[in-house]
């Protein structure tokens, strides 16, 4: 999985309430859009509970699961990090495992996909398919979406989808902040490679690892246990022994 991405601030904040996460191996991109006056910490800690979330069921989800465990995570995630009544963190993001694309966006956030078969880019709100070869993503937070529309942004966009992709985003993320300078601008672009198609299948090691963690059953608990039973048949069979010989006598 390639990426780029940017995430600059706008002339309405003192800071930045956007936060990228991008983690390669999970193959997970998330874009979180805070909200509020302490939307920078509520962006990170959404972002962040939503990553621990799918990190830890990743071995055990089926490709078909995705896009529920996707929507499942932000839901449990805002509810962890959000008041009832309080402002939701808006995200955009794309998770591929198992030969599955998923893709969810939120509020302001945006999402578009294209894939090698139509050449142009096509907006999601949450959506699963195949993954292949060539694909591409981009999650845009509030500020870059207002930006979408403009003529000025087409060459760029379609740019995006040549083999000049990484001059294309540079110009893309130039073009966006002169075109909108209000919220803050953040953007990910992800192309998918032929290693993407089986990237999340489990090993059987794997698979035992996550169910030790979830149950708390450490390997040597098992052991124990047959350890003591076996310990108790020798005992059993040994004071049964001098008690058949009398009844043989």
């Amino acid at each position: 999985m390639l990426a780029q991405s940017f995430s600059q601030i706008g002339s309405i904040r003192e800071n930045n309430q956007d936060y990228l996460l991008i983690d390669p191996e999970l193959r997970l991109a998330i874009i979180a859009d805070g909200q509020g006056t302490a939307g920078k910490t509520l962006a990170e800690q959404t972002a962040a509970a939503m990553h621990q979330r799918l990190h830890e069921i990743a071995p055990v989800t089926g490709g078909d699961e995705n896009l529920y465990r996707l929507s499942e995570a932000y839901e449990l995630a805002c509810q962890t990090v959000s008041r009832p009544g309080e402002p939701r963190c808006g995200i955009a993001a794309a998770w591929i495992s198992r030969g599955t694309v998923a893709v969810f966006a939120t509020g302001t956030c945006r999402l578009l996909i294209s894939t090698p078969d139509n050449s142009e880019w096509r907006e999601q709100r949450e959506f699963a398919l195949p993954a292949g070869n060539g694909m591409a993503m981009l999650l845009v937070s509030e500020g870059a979406a207002a930006a979408l529309s403009s003529l000025q942004l087409q060459p760029a966009l379609n740019g995006m989808l040549a083999q000049n992709y990484v001059e294309s985003f540079t110009a893309f993320a130039n073009q966006t902040t002169a075109v909108y300078d209000g919220d803050d601008c953040s953007a990910i672009l992800l192309k998918l490679d032929q290693a993407d198609l089986t990237a999340g299948t489990p090993h059987e090691i794997e698979l035992f690892e996550h169910y030790n963690r979830s149950y708390s059953c450490k390997l040597w608990v098992p052991l124990s246990i047959a350890g003591c039973v076996g310990l108790a048949a020798l005992a059993g069979a040994s004071k049964l022994k001098p008690l058949i010989n009398r009844i043989k006598n």
